[in-house]
């Protein structure tokens, strides 16, 4: 059992639950591995091998895609377009990849997910590999996208290799432009420049090892639906994050931390008396030293507001938004059926228990699996590429 299912059964106030003694001695037994735990993922956020560049300020790369694949099917493709190129073709300029680019793949890599019902942790673990390998090879829009799907395809490898029979299709989503041999060449490549460092410190990770340690270290007056609220919502944030390219250059633990204290401001408010305890365990294990969160944590705030849920929040029809650069969604909450608002976005922040309301449209609450099938009903072909 988890040390967070310790915690939130404390929280309940079951019963025929273990014995408040015997869930406190068990809390305390995992304290001491959640805090190793901690001081792991903190060694691999200082470590070189997972930090990530601005790749898209970069104007000289240590690879280009095309030395990469000189028979590839692909190459072949675009120098047929270009014969000019075919001794030695290049990224055409007019299909750099950009910001927008990076959000839209994001966001088809959670459809893709949700769709297979597959856990969407390994849109972190792909975007992570994506993002490291971008900073070593220039890539344009086409090879791009085949690196993306190649990192979500190796993220479900690793993380749910039950479901790869499924995802065999994902190359069908590419409208013809590389198969699955295309997938298997660049996932070589992928391993090789990433000298197989797969495993990143990822925000979730910060924020779930912190939670765990924090309910089972301390007690709180929080009822059960509070602390499962806590988790989800700090979740979704980490997920805003993950599709915004200014959170590429911040460090796991700070996103993770702001996360949580933007849920517990939705949940409580600005003045909750929380966020303080967190923060001060997160300084104790050393994964905090008091840097100024309040930038991130507005970024984070305008991304929820841009939000298909404070869409929803405001009654307007989410999936009838026209994407644009400026206006592009991000993607909806997992297995949660709360979300919070700030600033403008419509209901009410807090109820009277402290708990956050649920995402309602036209008077009707949506649960998450309906949500998730209005998310499903549009197509996985990005024709925004």
């Amino acid at each position: 059992m988890r040390a967070a299912q310790f915690g939130k059964l404390y929280y309940s106030g079951q019963p025929n639950g273990p014995s408040r003694m015997e869930i406190e001695q068990k809390a305390v037994e995992h304290c001491e591995s959640l805090s190793d735990s901690l001081a792991v993922l903190q060694k691999q956020e200082i470590a070189a091998t997972y930090k990530c560049k601005d790749y898209l300020a970069m104007t000289e790369f240590r690879l280009n895609i095309y030395d990469l694949l000189p028979n590839g099917r692909m190459n072949s493709d675009i120098t047929a377009q270009n014969p000019q190129q075919q001794s030695q073709p290049q990224c055409p300029v007019d299909s750099q990849i950009d910001e927008y680019c990076r959000e839209q793949i994001v966001e088809w890599s959670f459809r893709v997910v949700d769709y297979f019902h597959i856990d969407r942790e390994v849109v972190v673990f792909s975007l992570s590999m994506l993002d490291r390998f971008l900073a070593l090879c220039k890539c344009d829009r086409a090879t791009f996208k085949l690196a993306a799907t190649t990192t979500l395809h190796l993220a479900v490898k690793i993380l749910h290799p039950c479901k790869l029979a499924e995802l065999g299709i994902l190359s069908d989503l590419s409208r013809g432009e590389f198969d699955m041999k295309d997938v298997a060449s660049m996932e070589t490549h992928i391993l090789a420049e990433l000298q197989w460092q797969l495993h990143p410190p990822s925000p979730i990770a910060f924020c779930t090892v912190l939670l765990d340690l924090f309910f089972s270290s301390q007690k709180m007056g929080m009822v059960h639906t509070d602390v499962n609220d806590l988790y989800d919502i700090s979740s979704f944030f980490t997920e805003l994050a993950l599709c915004d390219y200014y959170f590429v250059g911040v460090t796991p633990s700070i996103v993770a931390i702001t996360s949580i204290v933007n849920a517990l401001e939705g949940m409580f408010g600005p003045e909750n008396k929380v966020a303080p305890r967190i923060l001060k365990l997160a300084r104790e294990t050393n994964i905090y030293q008091n840097q100024d969160l309040s930038q991130i944590s507005h970024r984070l705030w305008e991304l929820y507001e841009r939000s298909e849920e404070c869409a929803l929040h405001n009654n307007v029809d989410a999936m009838e938004v026209e994407k644009t650069p400026e206006t592009a969604t991000v993607p909806p909450a997992s297995a949660a059926e709360v979300f919070v608002r700030k600033g403008d976005c419509g209901a009410q922040v807090v109820s009277d228990t402290g708990s956050p309301v649920s995402v309602s449209k036209h008077g009707k609450t949506l649960s998450s699996n309906e949500l998730m099938c209005a998310m499903r009903s549009q197509t996985l072909r990005n024709g925004s590429w």
